[in-house]
């Protein structure tokens, strides 16, 4: 969030939890118009409270877990698998602001003046981190790194001799990051100001995960369920699942008679490294390659005249 706004959230903590349900009605409504022809989506968020930087600083916001989809009103599973990431930043600015404005911190001139920054507008969000189904150790790595402390004491370190507690900024390629030095007391008080206020739920459940949501369907009063359809044992490990999602190579060579992951310079073979989704991302590639006067791209390959598309 811009640095605008982050005071009222230190000074009134109670607002995170509408916070998480912008977010949460961010995801939600955008999932279900994504998910066209399905009563009654419904998608789940796990969200965590933040209110810290990477140097300790009053930074307050939010870590979630959403799944790539959601279950329509008869329990069954709807994948979903793309976003628009500046939409959704859009969107959650406007929820966002909304409820600051009905809640009397801030005026219809500010909200205006904060709805008219639309080149930089402080509001991200990163929905970069994505794992699959099967890799549950990815996924814990990923909920520990959600609800970890604030304080790491690797960073952390005392010289005696200048009486200070130098901190340092999280490690970037296995560089150190910036430092700041602080009085021992300073310190301390900096680290006071982190712990989270009595009674306020850190962590929050909502949509299909929500409590109710889990109570309805135990009590089957909700048609939805916790589990999507089951799939049939195929016989597959985990690793050939993976190897089989590169069958799009090979379909796209047999229609097409090219590989697209041999390299037609050297002839070697390629890998994907990315995929870039984010349309300012694509656009600031596209302008760095047009002013290299580097051709951004090229149309799909032609198929040969001599010869008909392979049958998938």
């Amino acid at each position: 969030m811009p640095k605008l706004i982050r005071p009222y959230f230190v000074n009134h903590p109670e607002l995170m939890g509408k916070l998480c349900r912008a977010a949460f009605e961010t995801v939600q409504e955008m999932m279900a118009e994504a998910a066209v022809g399905s009563e009654g989506f419904r998608t789940g968020m796990v969200a965590v409270l933040a209110n810290s930087g990477d140097l300790l600083n009053r930074h307050p916001h939010i870590h979630a877990l959403v799944p790539r989809g959601g279950w329509d009103g008869h329990g069954f599973w709807v994948p979903v698998p793309y976003l628009d990431q500046n939409l959704a930043e859009r969107l959650f600015r406007k929820k966002a602001l909304g409820f600051l404005q009905k809640d009397g911190f801030l005026s219809e001139e500010r909200v205006q003046l904060l709805l008219s920054w639309n080149h930089n507008s402080g509001f991200s969000i990163d929905d970069s981190v994505r794992i699959q189904a099967e890799d549950s150790q990815a996924l814990e790595r990923l909920a520990r790194y959600m609800v970890r402390p604030p304080l790491s004491l690797e960073r952390m370190r005392y010289e005696v001799g200048d009486n200070e507690v130098v901190y340092e900024r999280k490690r970037s390629n296995g560089k150190p990051g910036a430092e700041e030095r602080f009085d021992p007391l300073d310190f301390l008080a900096r680290l006071i100001s982190l712990i989270p206020q009595p009674k306020l739920h850190n962590i929050r459940y909502l949509g299909h995960y929500s409590n109710v949501s889990r109570g309805r369907r135990k009590k089957g009063k909700d048609q939805q369920i916790s589990e999507p359809r089951p799939l049939p044992n195929d016989g597959l490990s985990d690793a050939q699942r993976r190897a089989r999602r590169k069958a799009w190579a090979r379909l796209i060579k047999r229609v097409f008679e090219i590989d697209p992951l041999v390299c037609l310079n050297c002839g070697g073979e390629m890998r994907i490294v990315s995929v870039i989704l984010e349309h300012k991302v694509i656009k600031k590639i596209l302008g760095h390659l047009a002013r290299k006067g580097i051709e951004p791209g090229r149309g799909p390959p032609e198929q040969p005249a001599s010869s008909s598309p392979a049958p998938f």
